[in-house]
This record gives structure tokens, sequence and C-alpha cells, in this order.
């Protein structure tokens, strides 16, 4: 019989815990959980579950479900329950959008700044991604994916903006974890150093398209995966045909005329 020791188990207590809002710490736990896939799109979420695993009273996890609804990982449903989102391609053209908005700015900003020590760090992390890659470690791969990119944002110092992308990143990085084939990997690094390097010689502009092109890449990759796993996307509605149409039409009841 499933318990919430077995079913929430990537779950840490709430006893093991020491830093930040009750609240907060419930939400980071629940979106690593869905970004990593523990917590699958379509899984419904157990609320009285959830509390008895962490220890806590409803109240902060009721609260944890609000800001990732807000993100848009979970969907509150009336009556019904919470469920883990599923993926929408609308939504990752959205995000897509927003983070080569942002991050392209960003790129284009380090370039023109050309910071030896950013440059330095940036030529670090990328060293790391290569010798994580050789050795197929993907989870090892994504931490560092995720460092090369706050690296790029980092020296800007804008919060509102990095807050953003976070929320763009979240809904996108689930998607991510099934599309990160060694292949991909290996494309991503050297997508990465050819951002870099743009940035250590200062072409901002071709910098900025470097990191449009590396975004956009995650495109067809989706489509692919979505092919192959149509359960995990939101499926479009159906067109109606004409004729459904013209016959719905005919049956509506009109008002007497006066």
């Amino acid at each position: 019989m499933a318990t919430a020791e077995t079913t929430y188990s990537f779950l840490t207590p709430a006893s093991e815990l020491t830093r930040g809002s009750m609240a907060a710490e419930v939400a980071s736990q629940l979106r690593d959980a869905i970004v990593s896939l523990k917590l699958p799109p379509g899984t419904m979420l157990d609320k009285a579950q959830i509390c008895t695993r962490l220890g806590v009273s409803r109240s902060p996890v009721a609260e944890a479900f609000a800001r990732l609804e807000a993100e848009g990982l979970l969907e509150i449903l009336p009556q019904r329950g919470t469920v883990v989102s599923f993926i929408s391609f609308a939504e990752i053209r959205e995000y897509i959008f927003i983070r080569k908005a942002l991050e392209g700015e960003a790129v284009r900003i380090c370039a023109a700044r050309r910071a030896p020590e950013v440059i330095e760090r940036l030529r670090a992390n990328i060293a790391a991604q290569r010798d994580v890659a050789a050795a197929e470690n993907r989870d090892a791969f994504h931490k560092l994916d995720l460092e090369f990119h706050e690296q790029l944002l980092a020296p800007l110092g804008y919060k509102r903006m990095k807050a953003m992308v976070d929320t763009a990143r979240n809904n996108l990085d689930r998607a991510r974890q099934m599309t990160n084939t060694m292949r991909r990997i290996a494309l991503g690094i050297e997508e990465h150093a050819e951002i870099v390097e743009l940035i250590a010689a200062g072409k901002a502009d071709r910098a900025a398209r470097a990191m449009h092109r590396h975004l956009e890449g995650m495109i067809s990759e989706l489509e692919a995966l979505a092919s192959e796993r149509p359960e995990l996307f939101i499926r479009p509605a159906p067109r109606r045909a004409p004729a459904a149409v013209i016959h719905q039409l005919a049956t509506i009841r009109r008002l007497p005329s006066t």
C-alpha cells in the first residue's frame, strides 16, 4: 500500500530543514521534483500525504501549491485537486521568447564589457561541462548548465530579470530533462563555447544571435519527443469540421420575432 514515505520519499522532512520560510522550502522541494520529473506531468498531488511526509500543516503546502501554480508548474482544479501541469508547446515558445530576449541582451552586455573574470569563470565552467559529459553524467551537466546561464546574468545584478528567467527556465527544464541525450549535451557544450568566445572577442551582436540559436534548439528536440511521448503534452483541441458547425448552427433556438 502506498504511503507518504514511499510515494513522496524524495521530499525531506521539515525537521531536517533549517533555512527560509516553510512555504518556500516546500515550494522549492516540489519544484525540484517537478523539474527533475520525479513528479511527471499529469501527476495528481495528495496534499495530506505531502503534509505527513514533511511533518507540516496544510497551510505551507497550500501556499507552496499557489506559488507553483503561478509559475505554471501546477494546475489547481476546483473540487478535484492539484495536478502537475502538462507541457504546452505554446507556453514553451513563449518561455523561449522570454529567455531569448533577456539572455540575448545579457550576452550582448557581457560582450560589450568583456570582463576578464567573467570570461575566465565561463571558460572554467565549459571545461567542467566537457569533463562530466565525457563521464556521461547528465545530472552533473544539468547543474553546470544552470550555472553557466547564471554566470551570464549575474554581472548585470538585475533581480527582477533573473526572477523572470528563473520562472521561464523552470518550465523549460523539465522538458529538457526528457531530451538531454548525450548527443544533445555535446551539441549544447559547443554552443556554450561559441557564445563565450564571441563574448571574449567583443562581438556583441553575434554572441546574442548565438544565444538565440542555442535556446531555439529546444523546439525541434521537443517536437520529436512529443511524437514519442504524446501523453506528456497538452493536446490541442480538435478543430470542428465544417459540417458539424453547420449542424450546430441549425439546431440553435431562435427567439420569435416581435
